[in-house]
C-alpha cells in the first residue's frame, strides 16, 4: 500500500479528525496502554471521501454518524478479533453507519480498513437509499474489486498531488465515478432491503448486559466509589457473571473498564483547559479520582505522558 499516512499520537486527535472529515462523532476509548499507532489517509475525490486507516493495539468505539453523508466501511486485515454488538465481524461483513444511530465496535490490531463517505446530495443523485440492520455480509468478490479500485485512486493521487490543478479535477471525477460502481455493488443489502425502518445492530446478551451496566456507571455519581457488587445486583446476575461478560467481550475486568472511562473523560478536560485556568487535581476531583498519586501513575502508563503534561499541551 503506496500511501502516505498522517499519525495520530492520542485519542482526542483521532476523534477530532473522524468528526471533522467524515461527519462521524466518535467516542474512542483506548483499552491498551501505549500508543495505537493510528495512521490515516484521506482522499477527497469530488465530493467521494476515501480514508485508509491503520492502528494497533485494543480499542472500542461508540460512533454516531452525524446528518447529511453516507458512511461506510470494511477491514480489509486483522490480525485480531473485530466485534460488533459482541457478534465477531467476519471477512465478508461490512458496515453503514446510519444517521443518529449509535454503533458499537471493538478492534484489535494491528488492523486496516477503508471507509467511505458519500454526500447525501450524492447518494440522492444516484438513487440511493439505504436501510437495514447497520451490519451486513457482502459478496467477497465485490469488496476485493472496492478495495482494488480506492486503492488504484489513492495511489495515484498520492503520486500526482503536484498535477495540474484541471487535469487533477478531471481525474478525480473519473475516479470518483468508478469507485461509485463498485461500491454500488457493494451496497446492494442495504439499496435492496425489505425492511420497514433502520433495525438495531445485532447484540449477545453479555454485550446488552455491558451497555446496561454503562448506562448505570454514567447515571452514577463520580465522587462515589464504584460498587461493582450493586451494579451486578441492579442487574440481576452475580458479581461473578458480570466480572466474565465484560472480560469476555472487552478483554478487562468492569473495574478496569470503569476507571479507563473516567481516564479517558480526564484526559479530554485536560485537552481543553488551561494551566492558568486548571489544576491537574481539580479536574481529577472532578471526575472521581481521591488517590491522585495512583491516577498519575496510570494515567501515564495508559497514555505515555503525565496529567500535567496533557494540560501544559493546550497553552
Amino acid at each position: 500500500m503506496n500511501l502516505d499516512f498522517l499519525r495520530f499520537g492520542i485519542f482526542d486527535e483521532i476523534e477530532a479528525f473522524w468528526l471533522e472529515n467524515m461527519g462521524v462523532e466518535p467516542a474512542l476509548l483506548q483499552l491498551s496502554a501505549g500508543s495505537l499507532n493510528f495512521e490515516v489517509c484521506s482522499h477527497d475525490l469530488a465530493g467521494l471521501t476515501v480514508t485508509w486507516v491503520r492502528s494497533e493495539g485494543r480499542q472500542l468505539w461508540h460512533d454516531t454518524a452525524n446528518e447529511g453523508a453516507v458512511h461506510f466501511g470494511y477491514v480489509i486485515d486483522s490480525q485480531g478479533p473485530v466485534v460488533s454488538g459482541g457478534i465477531e465481524v467476519g471477512s465478508c461483513d461490512a458496515m453503514v453507519w446510519m444517521p443518529s444511530k449509535e454503533i458499537n465496535y471493538l478492534l484489535e490490531g494491528p488492523l486496516t480498513s477503508v471507509e467511505f463517505t458519500i454526500p447525501d446530495e450524492l447518494a440522492a443523485m444516484l438513487g440511493w437509499k439505504l436501510k437495514g440492520p447497520p451490519l451486513q455480509k457482502v459478496f467477497k468478490a465485490d469488496l476485493d474489486n472496492l478495495t482494488h479500485s480506492a486503492l488504484m485512486a489513492s495511489e495515484w493521487l498520492n503520486a500526482n498531488s503536484d498535477c495540474v490543478p484541471e487535469v487533477l479535477a478531471i481525474r478525480k471525477q473519473i475516479w470518483r465515478d468508478w469507485i461509485l460502481e463498485a461500491l454500488s455493488k457493494v451496497l446492494v443489502p442495504w439499496l435492496n432491503s425489505r425492511s420497514s425502518g433502520i433495525l438495531p445492530n445485532p447484540s449477545t446478551r453479555k454485550f446488552r448486559m455491558i451497555k446496561s451496566a454503562v448506562a448505570m456507571f454514567d447515571a452514577a455519581d463520580p465522587d462515589l466509589d464504584l460498587d461493582v457488587d450493586e451494579i451486578a445486583a441492579n442487574l440481576g446476575v452475580s458479581r461473578r457473571t458480570l466480572f466474565y461478560s465484560f472480560q469476555k467481550e472487552l478483554g478487562i475486568g468492569p473495574r478496569r473498564y470503569f476507571e479507563l472511562r473516567r481516564l479517558h473523560a480526564l484526559r479530554r478536560d485536560l485537552a481543553k483547559s488551561h494551566r492558568d485556568e486548571q489544576t491537574v487535581t481539580n479536574l481529577a476531583h472532578l471526575h472521581g479520582f481521591t488517590q491522585l498519586g495512583r491516577m498519575a501513575s496510570v494515567y501515564k502508563e495508559h497514555f505515555g505522558e503525565t496529567p500535567s503534561e496533557t494540560l501544559g499541551k493546550s497553552n
